[in-house]
């Protein structure tokens, strides 16, 4: 996988994650200002407003996961980790 193909796909994943985030602060603040004069219209309704963003904060999470790039394989000589080998093999060679 190419690295500009892996880096839209983070910033795809990031631009979902932080409309989530987004929108679920503000499905919050909106239940706590909902008995305010200003917001009762909105909030009190057949469809509340804070309903709709916190559906719009579900999806976005959702995509954001289905968008997560997978982990890159590690290849054998950026692993870090020494190889031991078995003691026959260190005695032949």
């Amino acid at each position: 996988m190419s690295t500009t193909k892996r880096d839209g796909t983070v910033g795809i994943y990031a631009g979902f994650y932080w409309l989530g985030t987004v929108m679920t602060l503000a499905c919050l603040a909106l239940i706590v200002a909902g008995n305010t004069e200003l917001l009762y219209r909105v909030e009190h309704t057949r469809f509340p407003l804070s309903w709709a963003l916190a559906g719009i904060a579900v999806l976005a999470f959702v995509a954001a996961e289905l968008c997560h790039p997978p982990d890159a394989p590690v290849a054998e000589a950026e692993d870090g980790s020494p190889q031991l080998t078995p003691e026959w093999e260190a005695v032949e060679a």
